[in-house]
């Protein structure tokens, strides 16, 4: 077990100064524990709780949210990665190592007295106005130099996961991103039978007419309702089932061929005497005995009215009475009650129907009836407990699978839920612009991106490959890489991008806002490829501070792959790697990337983003005050974390 080395005793110093070197200090705690399991082939983390449970996993946030964490600047970093992996589903290891990098070399700017503000050195200022200042450069970094950078230089090196030929996804670069994906979340025994689990789930619920982002969405929102976890089985077993599982037997069971019409209902069919706010008055045994007749042939009416309707099912969210199941199987008509609210609401979004009132009148006298068909009902046995399956036609806008996702015990088949849950968040990263509120270099021109006072813009200052060349816009094959990854995928230096125009996947030639769907080669080749050109720009930039923010980030991204060459067993050196890419890039010549599996470019600037707007936050605090209670202001709205 690995014990958080900076636990705080209980503080009686206040308030309690905060330097950079404090900070970095509390980040390398968090980093000595995340570098053992980062990478494709990092280790595994073991926790033993105080009721004496046992967690082995090496997911990052899962590590970091088991920690029992007393310093507020850990809980600051741990929130911010934990949002994050939110976000694009996965990172917070890379998280945690990017932001010490950064850290570490802006510690080491400052004792070499480089780090210097408009109009005064550092020896004659105080080191928090310094982090201030250098807390806003951080932003202006992102939006104005690191966008620019990433859409002109290094979007023609991205690949695209559809295919070129037959404007569809490609099968191959789907699976290789998953399986770059996993393999930093799941032990090497498994991950490759569920990289392709998921990747033959994903495609499964693709129709041919909505959009890919419409379906993720669908599927990270009701995953719960989508997958089913079958316990004690080996993960081998896990399977994908047509339809949708309810997680509930069947009160009635009436076995039917052919499409089942079915309804939803909310509300008991048999109508009571009385309702809990009212008083049944009667006069006699008779009259009671009368009241409960007519009560019981209007429930015998009502299904008799289903039945003539062709209703073989009904879905209810409250348990039914015995009259209704019994006149229900007197009438064939299956039941299943009970349902949650959760499973109910997706049966909605995947038919479009809506609740049936039980009113007598609103049902009898309608003549069509809200209901939605099935092709299939009947139960299913998963482990030792039996659930009910429906599937749906194939002409729905999203084609419904269930994930039986199984585990010889209940901690790893959690973890198996969790990864494969984030993997679709990850999914509907990838098909998000990678930069979604980049100015481009044109007008950038007019707001200025890197200026010396009047800070002259990027493209004043010819920002280009490592060419130099006059031209302010960066060639395609300037500098480019022959990402020859698979044969499906389009080559490196294609300007191809693709999107979803009314349902239909259409290619179409890239702008610096549309670049849905691009992938790069993994194994540190974004971290490599933007810590060139961000060095490249530092060389040119004319105003020092913002050169200095730029070659302090490009060399904190080298921490990443420093640390995924260093946990390989094979022999291999980063910096001979490091060389040969850079040599490679100059050159224009071609690099083997087949082994390093797929990433996702619009999570990779995600991450970088979310270490820069973490440490602007950080570098920004001076004092950490202790309170013994929360302050009388503050609303239920707000988080206690930050007191």
């Amino acid at each position: 077990m690995y014990h958080f080395l900076h636990r705080w005793k209980e503080m009686k110093k206040y308030p309690l100064s905060l330097d950079l070197n404090k900070v970095l200090q509390v980040a390398e705690s968090l980093e000595n524990i995340v570098c053992r399991c980062f990478g494709p082939e990092g280790g595994h983390v073991l926790f033993i709780k105080s009721t004496g449970d046992l967690l082995i996993t090496r997911d990052g946030r899962k590590i970091l949210e088991s920690l029992l964490l007393d310093h507020p600047v850990a809980r600051i970093v741990v929130h911010s990665a934990c949002n994050h992996a939110s976000v694009t589903g996965d990172g917070v290891k890379s998280f945690v190592l990017l932001l010490c990098g950064v850290l570490r070399e802006l510690q080491a700017a400052i004792n070499k007295k480089d780090l210097i503000l408009s109009g005064g050195t550092t020896r004659n200022q105080n080191q928090g106005h310094v982090l201030k200042r250098l807390s806003n450069l951080m932003m202006t970094f992102q939006t104005e130099i690191l966008e620019n950078i990433i859409v002109k230089q290094l979007s023609p090196h991205f690949e695209t996961v559809f295919l070129k030929e037959t404007n569809t996804l490609s099968s191959r670069t789907i699976q290789s991103v998953l399986d770059t994906y996993f393999s930093g979340r799941i032990g090497y025994n498994n991950r490759a039978f569920i990289s392709r689990l998921v990747a033959d789930y994903f495609h499964r619920c693709l129709p041919h007419n909505k959009s890919i982002a419409d379906v993720v969405h669908t599927v990270i929102t009701c995953f719960s309702e989508l997958h089913t976890e079958v316990l004690g089985e080996p993960i081998e077993n896990s399977k994908i089932i047509s339809g949708i599982v309810l997680h509930r037997q069947f009160a009635v069971y009436c076995p039917s061929g052919g499409k089942i019409r079915a309804v939803i209902i909310t509300e008991q069919f048999h109508q009571y005497l009385s309702a809990s706010d009212v008083t049944f008055a009667v006069c006699s045994d008779a009259q009671l005995h009368l009241s409960q007749i007519f009560l019981r042939q209007r429930t015998e009416k009502l299904m008799k009215h289903l039945q003539n309707m062709e209703v073989r099912l009904i879905l209810s969210t409250v348990k039914q009475p015995e009259i209704v199941l019994f006149y229900a199987k007197q009438n064939g008509i299956s039941v299943v009650d009970c349902l949650p609210a959760e499973e109910i609401e997706l049966v909605r979004i995947i038919t479009g129907a809506s609740s049936l009132s039980t009113a007598y009148g609103d049902i009898v006298s309608r003549q069509h009836l809200d209901t939605f068909l099935i092709t299939c009902c009947q139960p299913v046995l998963l482990g030792s407990r039996k659930y009910v399956q429906l599937t749906f036609s194939r002409s729905l806008t999203l084609l419904p699978h269930s994930l039986v996702i199984c585990g010889p015990v209940k901690g790893l088949t959690e973890q198996l839920v969790s990864a494969i849950h984030s993997a679709f968040k990850m999914l509907q990263q990838l098909f998000q612009p990678v930069v979604t509120n980049c100015v481009g270099l044109d007008t950038a021109k007019n707001q200025g991106c890197c200026k010396t006072r009047k800070r002259e813009s990027v493209q004043e200052q010819n920002v280009t490959c490592s060419k130099y060349q006059k031209d302010s816009v960066c060639e395609c094959n300037s500098h480019g890489i022959s990402l020859n990854h698979s044969p499906e995928s389009i080559k490196c230096g294609g300007h191809i991008g693709s999107r979803i125009i009314n349902g239909d996947i259409v290619l179409q030639m890239n702008s610096p806002i549309d670049n849905t769907g691009s992938v790069l080669p993994g194994g540190g080749t974004f971290e490599m490829l933007l810590n060139f050109y961000l060095q490249s720009f530092a060389k040119q930039c004319q105003d020092a501070e913002l050169a200095l923010v730029c070659s302090v980030v490009g060399n904190a991204l080298l921490n990443i792959p420093q640390n995924i060459y260093k946990a390989k067993k094979r022999n291999t050196c980063f910096l001979f790697k490091y060389a040969q890419f850079i040599s490679a890039l100059k050159n224009n010549e071609a690099i083997e990337t087949s082994q390093l599996g797929l990433e996702s470019a619009s999570c990779k600037y995600q991450l970088v983003a979310s270490v820069l707007h973490c440490i602007s936050k950080l570098v920004a605090i001076d004092y950490i005050v202790g309170v013994k209670c929360i302050p009388p202001n503050t609303t239920n709205d707000e988080s206690t974390d930050d007191v």
